[in-house]
């Protein structure tokens, strides 16, 4: 008996098709441009830790919606906990503000740092 003939050449061809397929589509999804979303911030005073919760809580609305639905399963969560961790901390660091980064952080920010953003 001849193991290596029982693969038929029939269903080789499009088992292999599929995997290029998968690949390609894959490989589209990554390059793909980022969702995004403008947070508009001009109305708080940031100096202020009301308004650096505030935006906070701005940003992390935003980033849900970017990052979509959570999924079931434990890989998708993790995917999304990636996605919506990663899209708040570049949002932070976009903005570069004492209180909003110690908001992210929950680190306490001393007054003088706190001041200097004044």
């Amino acid at each position: 008996m001849n193991i290596t003939n029982s693969i038929h050449p029939s269903t080789v061809r499009p088992v292999a098709l599929a995997l290029i397929l998968g690949v390609l589509a894959a490989t589209q999804a990554f390059s793909a441009e980022p969702a995004s979303i403008t947070v508009k911030y001009g109305d708080l005073d940031l100096s202020t830790p009301s308004g650096a919760h505030t935006l906070y809580s701005r940003i992390s609305g935003a980033a849900r919606t970017v990052c979509g639905y959570a999924g079931t399963d434990f890989i998708d969560q993790a995917i999304w906990k990636g996605c919506y961790r990663g899209a708040i901390a570049d949002a932070v660091a976009k903005v570069n503000s004492p209180l909003l980064t110690a908001v992210h952080t929950g680190r306490p920010v001393s007054p003088t740092v706190a001041m200097a953003g004044k």
